[in-house]
């Protein structure tokens, strides 16, 4: 379930919904802040699969992401925006979790 404030995440919790996204696009000016995210996800317990989605760009906004308890990302535009978004991708997982290479392969 997708929500977007406080009100529709408590919605979504009382229906006992086990994978919540958190938009951190705001719909009606399309303007983004990952502050949404560091607002919602305290309110959100455990079991529940946290979700953050838009506006992840760096290594850094994934670890700030997931110090707060989210457990998965959406990032898409970053990647449409990159001439390489195979390796585009590569290089944002390896940097956001400290992971090292040995000859071009994570470990």
């Amino acid at each position: 379930v997708e929500v977007h404030n406080l009100q529709e995440l408590k919605m979504a919790l009382e229906c006992e919904s086990r994978i919540i996204g958190i938009n951190n696009r705001d719909l009606k000016t399309f303007r983004v802040d990952l502050q949404t995210t560091l607002r919602l996800a305290p309110h959100v317990p455990d079991p529940v699969i946290l979700v953050s989605e838009s506006g992840i760009n760096t290594p850094d906004d994934i670890r700030i992401l997931r110090d707060v308890g989210c457990d998965a990302f959406l990032v898409g535009e970053v990647f449409m925006k990159s001439p390489h978004p195979g390796r585009a991708l590569r290089d944002l997982i390896i940097r956001s979790f400290d992971l090292t290479t040995n000859s071009g392969t994570i470990r």
